[in-house]
């Protein structure tokens, strides 16, 4: 019988094969195709505060507004304008507004004011202008057509309206440093006023300080404080002794009783 011959393969007869050496006693495993992880846990928690973020950092309420802005202690929508302007707080960031700056930029571009008290709450974002505005006592009519208001500290400030109930002077403002202070002037203009002159049309003068022009027609310088009385007195001896001589002064000036002085021509 005939017996069937065996062939075995050999690396000649299957061609050129990849060779693939493995440590002794380390077998090949196939690779699974891994599932995709999410982690959960972490995931929605940074979402959160990424949304979370983005709606302080985008949404309006975070951010103000002109109705969102509220000015007390004024009546006039004009000023009430002004202020809210002049805050430089609209359209800002919560976390950007700045109350202390806010009230030294409202002090400086509206000087009326003497006091100014911002105040800003969170959510929703809204602020609050408390104002005190200054009270006038006095008109300045200064050369040309600049007029001033001076408040009880002697603040002086451009007037935004007419007072025709306010005592008025008129002249350059004076100097700071020089003989007179708007102090001593608001003084003498009380004590005149007390002494029954009338101070709704009083000038000024750096060198004579308040002038009053009496009934005749007289210039009288009166100086400034509130040592009016014995002044007062004075002119109205002198006048009645030149009077009683035929004089007619056109200047008067008793800013030194004791050496009051008088001028026939109008000298100034």
């Amino acid at each position: 019988m005939k017996q069937k011959r065996r062939y075995y393969r050999t690396a000649a007869l299957l061609g050129p094969q990849d060779a693939h050496v493995y440590p002794q006693g380390r077998r090949s495993v196939r690779a699974e195709p891994r599932s995709l992880h999410i982690p959960w846990r972490l995931l929605v928690p940074t979402l959160i505060v990424v949304g979370f973020g983005a709606w302080m950092a985008l949404g309006d309420v975070w951010y103000l507004m002109w109705d969102d802005l509220k000015v007390t202690g004024i009546f006039s929508a004009q000023m009430e304008r002004e202020v809210k302007l002049a805050s430089d707080l609209l359209g800002w960031h919560r976390f950007h507004l700045h109350p202390a700056a806010a009230e030294e930029a409202i002090l400086a571009h509206i000087p009326e004011f003497a006091a100014v008290d911002v105040s800003c709450g969170l959510i929703p974002t809204s602020c609050e202008i408390a104002v005190t505005e200054r009270v006038p006592v006095l008109v300045w009519q200064a050369e040309g057509e600049a007029k001033y208001w001076v408040d009880r500290q002697g603040y002086v400030y451009p007037a935004r309206s007419e007072r025709p109930d306010l005592p008025v002077v008129r002249g350059s403002l004076p100097p700071e440093g020089g003989a007179h202070s708007i102090a001593s002037i608001q003084q003498g203009l009380a004590a005149l006023a007390t002494l029954g002159v009338p101070t709704m049309a009083l000038e000024y003068s750096s060198e004579r300080g308040l002038i009053w022009t009496d009934p005749a027609g007289r210039r009288v310088a009166f100086g400034a404080g509130s040592e009016m009385a014995p002044r007062w007195k004075m002119y109205e001896v002198l006048v009645a002794h030149l009077a009683s001589q035929g004089i007619t002064p056109q200047c008067v000036d008793v800013r030194f009783p004791g050496a009051a002085t008088y001028s026939l021509d109008r000298a100034w």
